[in-house]
This record gives C-alpha cells, sequence and structure tokens, in this order.
C-alpha cells in the first residue's frame, strides 16, 4: 500500500530582535500559506519547544542584530579613545561559532547565516561617511571560522540595494526592537527563496545565446569579424563584459549553446582568432548556426543535450525572435538583449557557489561529443550493437567523501532519471557514516570520453532512498545495470520516490525490477 508524505517550507529564525509583522506575512505570499515560522530566540535555543521546532525545519536563518548583542558598539568602533569597541569582537565571534555549532548538532537543515551590517547609524549626519572596518572585520572573520556548510549571506549587499533609507524602521526599532523596513524584510526572504531553490535544484540549465549585437557589435557576414565591436574600452565594452558574465554562469554550472542565423565557418572564426573574445569555442556545448527558424535549432539544441525546452532560457536582440520563440516554444525562458540591460533577469537560474570545476568540464566535453555518439547510432541501428559500440566502461563504488558536492549536484539537477529525492551536501554528508545506509557513485567512460560521475544510488536498510542517473548519461541501458546493482546485494522492499513531473519513465522502470516493492511518495512543495 503506498504511502503520502506531504512537505512545505518550514523557516527557523534565530534572532535577537522582532521581524514581525512582516516576516510571516512574506513567506506566506512566496512559500504559501501552508508554511510556517518559528522565531526562536538565539540564547533560549535549548528550550524543548525551540529543539522540536529546528527539527522541524526547512531551512534555518541565523540572523543577529549586532546592536542588540551589544548596545552602542557601532558609535563606538568610532570612537576608540571612548571605548576600544574591537575588544568586544572575541565575544561577538564567540556567540557566532557556538551558535552554529549548537544548531548544527539539532538539525541538518541548510543554514543561512545573514552577516553583520552597521548602517543604522546617525553618526554620519555629523561625522560624514568615514569608514571603519569593524564590522567588516568580524563578517571576513567569521567566514573564515563558519562551517564550509553554512551559507553566509551579505546583508550589506542586500540593504545597499534598496538604499539604507528604505531599510530601515526607526519607530519599530525604539518600540519593538524590531529595527527592519517591510522592505527590506520582503528582500530577504526572496533571498531565502532563491537559496531554498539552489538546494532544492529548482533552476534553469542551459543558457542559448545569439551572436551578432549580442556576443558582438555588428553583424559579422556584412561588416567583418575586423569591424566587430568587441573588447576592453569603446563601444565593444558592452559586449565583452556580456561575454564575461556568461562565462561565469558557465563556470556555476550553466551549459551553453549558440543559435545564430549565421554562416558556421564565420561564428567559428570569431570564436577561434579574435583575440577580445572571452568566451571560447570549447566553452560552448553545441551550436546550431545556420539559416532555419530558431525555435526549431532551439528543439534541436534541446535533443542534442537531452534536456527539456523548459530548462532553456534564450538570449536575443530581436524582438521578432523573441516573440517566435515565445509563440512556438513558450516553456522557454527568453531574454531581449539590450546593450546597457541590467542583468535581473538571469535570476531564472539558481545557481551553487561551489561547483566543481572538473565536473563541468567532464559534462561539457560529453555534450560535445555527442554528436559523435548519434553518428556512431546512424551505423548501429540496433542499440545492442550501439552499445557494445560504445565500449562503456562502468564504474559502481561506495561512494567517497570528496564526491559529496558531486552527489548533491546529481540529486538536485536532475529531473528525469531519478526517484527525484534531492540531498544537500550536509545531508549527504550526515548519512554516510550511518551504518545502515550504503552510498554509491556511478562513473562512466566510452570510446569518445570520459563522461566522470553521472550517477548515484543510496540503501538505507531495505530501502531504496535515492536513484539518479543524469541525463547526458541515458540511452546506454546504464540504468538497468544500477538496479542489477542493488538487486543482487539488497533485498528491496520499500523505494522512496518524490515525483518530479517528469520522471514516471523511472518510476515503471524500478518497479519492473522490484514489483513487490512499496512506492513511498514524498511530494514536495515546489518553490519559484
Amino acid at each position: 500500500m503506498d504511502t503520502l508524505n506531504q512537505s512545505h517550507v518550514f523557516i527557523g529564525l534565530i534572532t535577537n530582535i522582532v521581524f514581525e509583522p512582516y516576516f510571516k506575512r512574506s513567506a506566506k505570499s512566496i512559500f504559501g500559506d501552508e508554511s510556517k515560522l518559528y522565531q526562536i530566540q538565539y540564547n533560549e535555543l535549548y528550550k524543548k519547544e525551540y529543539q522540536n521546532q529546528l527539527k522541524d525545519s526547512t531551512i534555518i536563518i541565523i540572523w543577529l542584530n549586532i546592536e542588540s548583542l551589544f548596545p552602542g558598539i557601532i558609535e563606538s568602533s568610532y570612537q576608540d579613545n571612548v571605548l576600544d569597541a574591537k575588544n568586544h569582537s572575541g565575544n561577538i565571534l564567540d556567540i557566532c561559532v557556538k551558535l552554529c555549532s549548537d544548531v548544527m548538532k539539532c538539525t541538518n537543515a541548510r543554514i543561512l547565516f545573514f552577516l553583520f551590517e552597521d548602517y543604522f547609524t546617525q553618526l554620519y549626519n555629523v561625522t560624514g561617511y568615514c569608514y571603519s572596518s569593524f564590522v567588516d572585520d568580524i563578517n571576513i572573520t567569521l567566514c573564515k571560522m563558519l562551517s564550509h556548510d553554512i551559507t553566509t549571506i551579505d546583508l550589506k549587499r542586500i540593504i545597499a540595494s534598496i538604499s539604507i533609507t528604505d531599510a530601515y524602521d526607526y519607530r519599530g526599532k525604539i518600540r519593538w526592537n524590531a529595527p527592519y523596513s517591510k522592505l527590506l524584510i520582503n528582500e530577504t526572504v526572496k533571498e531565502i527563496n532563491k537559496h531554498i531553490n539552489i538546494d532544492k535544484g529548482v533552476s534553469k540549465k542551459c543558457l542559448v545565446l545569439d551572436c551578432d549585437n549580442v556576443l558582438w557589435g555588428g553583424i559579422i557576414s556584412e561588416d567583418g569579424i575586423e569591424n566587430l565591436k568587441l573588447g576592453g574600452i569603446g563601444s565593444g565594452r558592452v559586449y565583452q563584459n556580456f561575454q564575461r558574465f556568461v562565462l561565469s554562469l558557465y563556470y556555476h554550472g550553466v551549459i551553453l549553446a549558440v543559435c545564430s542565423k549565421n554562416e558556421l565557418s564565420d561564428v567559428i572564426t570569431v570564436f577561434r582568432e579574435h583575440n577580445e573574445m572571452i568566451l571560447k569555442e570549447h566553452h560552448i556545448a553545441c551550436f546550431q548556426v545556420n539559416w532555419d527558424n530558431k525555435p526549431g535549432n532551439i528543439k534541436r539544441i534541446s535533443d542534442l543535450l537531452n534536456i527539456g525546452t523548459d530548462s532553456i532560457v534564450f538570449v536575443d536582440d530581436s524582438i521578432n525572435e523573441i516573440d517566435a520563440v515565445n509563440s512556438m516554444l513558450p516553456e522557454v525562458f527568453t531574454i531581449l538583449y539590450e546593450r546597457y540591460m541590467s542583468y535581473d533577469k538571469f535570476s531564472c537560474f539558481n545557481l551553487k557557489d561551489n561547483i566543481n570545476i572538473t565536473s563541468v568540464e567532464d559534462r561539457n566535453q560529453t555534450y560535445k561529443t555527442n554528436q559523435y555518439r548519434r553518428n556512431l547510432h546512424i551505423l548501429h541501428s540496433d542499440s545492442s550493437d550501439y552499445i557494445e559500440a560504445l565500449n562503456m566502461k562502468i564504474n559502481i563504488r561506495k561512494t567517497s567523501p570528496i564526491e559529496f558536492n558531486r552527489i548533491s549536484e546529481l540529486s538536485q539537477r536532475t529531473n528525469k532519471c531519478t526517484n527525484g529525492k534531492r540531498y544537500t551536501v550536509t545531508e549527504i554528508k550526515n548519512r554516510f557514516f550511518l551504518e545502515n545506509i550504503q552510498q554509491y557513485s556511478i562513473s562512466v567512460s566510452d570510446c569518445f570520453s570520459d563522461l566522470g560521475i553521472v550517477g548515484t544510488m543510496e540503501v538505507e536498510d531495505d530501502c531504496l532512498t535515492l536513484f539518479v542517473l543524469s541525463c547526458r548519461a541515458l540511452g546506454r541501458e546504464i540504468e538497468f545495470k544500477m538496479l542489477d546493482f542493488i538487486s543482487e546485494k539488497y533485498t528491496i522492499d520499500k523505494i522512496i520516490f518524490h515525483p518530479t513531473g517528469k520522471n514516471e519513465d523511472t518510476k515503471i522502470i524500478i518497479t519492473n525490477k522490484f514489483p513487490s516493492a512499496t512506492f513511498v511518495y514524498e511530494y514536495t512543495h515546489m518553490i519559484v
């Protein structure tokens, strides 16, 4: 008999100030009415009520206000002859490190630590905007001292994005110890949502780029490579800056593709020979450069990369091309490129900041060599002959700690060949050391390239809790080899399953292998 477990977003907010009435209202507007907010006093963490709330929380927020910890400390940091505020920095660091350590003992939930800010002072009115490094020094030290499993959030940058004037509520601070405005709290809840999405792997995967007047200024077929606008100064600077931004997306795990109405030889020449290009040919997983319509080319990119069109972001400077894609492929997220646009729309990507560069390069090499595999498949129409011709080597082994980040990434980014279970690095690390849990990594290579780690599995007692195979490794019967491995070692009577909207076929494959096993369904509240 199937069982059902409905989960939602429960936020544990550990603080020394007041956030109501705005925080809960803002959280419900983003996460839904079923979300909960537990506000926990930082110095009362070990109360039983708070302990239970920490265990229930989906995500933990630690947000301490430095002035509430030590009233007057900000002003004192400018008056060393009156009070050496730096004497308190050790106490502040001790409080924060101990608090984080205590929280980590209570929960496996993701922890976000909001760093300190020092903008709420009236001294600037009389002294001018002189600089004190006091708070910045504490923040820098905290980033070094806190566990890598804790994400630090730059609160000063969030405040700067909306302005200092709009970030504070002076009346609220005096009356209720609630110093922050509704606007600032709304922005911080959006930031929390961003990090939940990152943990859940809710992100676009591929950026498809036009070339002319996007990657460079001018039209190559008309202006020639020597007259393109591209460089560190002048009118070409905006295009080089955009390329630099795109390259940063690549190094954070985004697949790059090119879709342009041009001659392929001309575009490749620019990538190879223009000395001001930041993006290089090897960064691009797929080129669709021809005179066909762009929606059709984007669909071909989707097929070549074996990803859904709903995972694609398309950038073009032509409103007509954008409208065509919106009409024919409405699930593709489109961005109209403008020379002086902001990059706000690229927030549709929710990217980890600690992506393994090796896995990025391995994945890109796989995509680039997929055309060779397709050609080989054409020569061997029979699937078994094709798989034999690939000369695959599959290595299934116990996971090692160095692979935790990759295993977490696979669980979060894969939506098709997966049981849908998402794990953070912290969760994988904690589960790794439990005696009744075994975790496995799957590496694959073939005659064209080394695909690296493309799959992962986890068994807890007799329950299959994790089953994931990257989309770029599909079509080679690797998933069946993985299930064969598990069936030979374990008697599986239960399977955890999270519907993703795309993994129904995976459920059928697992069911066929373990027909008597019970599926335990877990529906995760989707965050957008």
